[in-house]
């Protein structure tokens, strides 16, 4: 077996992901953690089948709330009864709404989903990461086509950091991370791929982990030289547009991270809803997606405006 899987394994399986898995399932259905996040409806559309209404989900980012009216919006096309619930949160709240059926359908990551639902698995490569989701997940959800699209959390630097002090992986942080501060969002903090993977895997344990919830701020901070590494997607504009090196990962820590709709088991089931989901899967690419997120962080545009745009230029709505 590879070194590294072992020690990514160890490290993993000491985060606990069982009893996250226990703890969605012990939620029930009738706890509803939306109740104070505010819909925003797709326009138009009847329920076709015996589906009823989908309400498609999003995380507390740009890009989920992207894919949310993408799939709402396609839905809607081919007159289904669409919705989007955007904004929810982390991973442990969105994922609590899939099993109580507070919403229907989210757009995941292949990675990082996987992580979270089996810490131990050995899988590495994408195509062995989707096949492992689909136990994963568990009898009530359903994961549907993974797309060309990948997303992946990356560590960043400034390019003055990376030649000042000769920092382009994550093996070269151990170097200046007593002395550095981390940032990135809140949720991240306690991430197998996270500050707890830096030290254990990297040897990097840093001075401070600072909490994000403004990228703009966070973008300010690294070029302030308030934080010295940054976590992101590599799918923001931000990382182009101020010439951020991005941190190879000699280790994988970071699992690939394909764009991939989690839907409940009901609506995987449904053929007519699972070509809709597929439709959308099949023209997402990762410069897209990327150009999408531009166009709503930079641009400052309306991700349902977005996002018709997008499909209307495919075919699609």
């Amino acid at each position: 077996m590879n070194p590294r899987t072992v020690n990514r394994r160890r490290l993993l399986l000491g985060f606990g992901a069982a009893g996250s898995v226990a703890a969605l399932a012990a939620c029930g259905v009738n706890t509803n953690p939306l109740d104070q996040t505010s819909a925003a409806p797709s326009s138009g559309g009847s329920s076709t089948g015996a589906v009823g209404e989908i309400i498609v989900g999003s995380a507390d980012f740009t890009e989920s709330e992207i894919l949310a009216e993408l799939y709402a919006q396609a839905l809607v096309a081919k007159q289904f009864t669409a919705s989007t619930k955007t904004r929810i949160g982390s991973r442990e709240i969105y994922l609590k709404a899939l099993q109580d059926g507070s919403i229907q359908a989210i757009g995941e990551y292949s990675g990082n989903l996987l992580q979270f639902l089996d810490s131990g698995n050995p899988a590495q490569k994408a195509e062995d990461i989707v096949t492992a989701l689909g136990s994963a997940v568990g009898p009530n959800l359903t994961v549907l086509q993974a797309a060309e699209a990948v997303d992946q959390d990356v560590y960043v630097v400034t390019r003055q950091t990376s030649q000042q002090q000769g920092i382009t992986s994550l093996a070269d942080l151990a170097k200046i991370s007593a002395t550095s501060v981390l940032g990135g969002p809140s949720e991240l903090k306690d991430r197998p791929y996270g500050p707890p993977g830096l030290e254990q895997i990297y040897n990097a344990k840093f001075k401070e982990f600072k909490a994000y919830d403004s990228p703009a701020v966070k973008v300010k901070d690294l070029n302030d030289n308030k934080i010295q590494v940054a976590s992101f997607f590599t799918t923001e504009a931000a990382i182009i547009d101020n010439d951020y090196v991005m941190l190879e990962d000699p280790q994988q820590m970071i699992l690939p991270q394909q764009v991939i709709p989690v839907v409940t088991a009901a609506l995987g089931k449904d053929p007519k809803v699972v070509a809709v989901f597929n439709s959308v899967q099949a023209v997402l690419t990762t410069q897209a997606l990327t150009e999408l997120n531009r166009k709503v962080d930079v641009d400052h545009s309306d991700p349902r405006t977005v996002a018709a745009e997008f499909l209307k230029s495919k075919n699609l709505a």
